[in-house]
């Protein structure tokens, strides 16, 4: 581990909460994004980061089985141990949410944590797919546009957040899901 854990919070006044995008906490492997580069994050003092920095709930949205490949064993409970709700919703890597409706309550979940003020950290593996999706979904579900939402989640965390082409449509589908009157409330 050669930094502390970074989180990039969205900065937005929509709502008294704060959002923020991150790795994966304790993740342990090559890295797929920065050839050469090995991974051996110590879950434990990533996870007191995140909660000294003022996270309340952390959102992970890997498959159950990227835990274990990630060396993450133990997570829920290490994040638990550190007063953080860990609230998940698996999405494939590179993918988007199978269930579109499972996936706006979700969304809905995130947003009223939001709305009750409370600090609440997105990750994937990287930080930039699954997590930039799901960021952008929730500022859709605030009244932004998908295209705007989509620009904030890339100034704030890279360029290459919300990572496919897919991704990208997703967030667009996304938005004609919520009736006109639900956005930004």
């Amino acid at each position: 581990m050669s930094a502390p854990i970074r989180v990039d919070w969205i900065p937005t006044g929509l709502w008294p909460g704060r959002l923020g995008l991150t790795f994966a906490p304790g993740k342990k492997g090559v890295s797929v994004y920065q050839p050469g580069v090995t991974h051996d994050r110590d879950l434990r003092a990533d996870l007191e980061t995140l909660a000294r920095d003022g996270a309340q709930v952390i959102a992970p949205l890997i498959e159950d089985f990227e835990f274990e490949m990630l060396g993450m064993d133990g997570y829920h409970d290490e994040a638990e141990a550190r007063g953080l709700t860990v609230l998940p919703c698996p999405i494939p890597d590179g993918g988007v949410p199978g269930e579109p409706h499972t996936f706006s309550t979700y969304v809905d979940d995130l947003m009223t944590l939001l709305l009750d003020g409370q600090s609440v950290v997105v990750h994937c593996r990287g930080g930039l797919g699954r997590a930039g999706l799901t960021a952008a979904c929730v500022l859709v579900q605030a009244g932004l546009t998908p295209e705007d939402a989509i620009r904030l989640v890339r100034e704030t965390r890279s360029p290459h957040a919300i990572e496919t082409k897919g991704q990208e449509r997703f967030v667009h589908d996304f938005a004609h899901l919520i009736p006109t009157k639900a956005r930004g409330t």
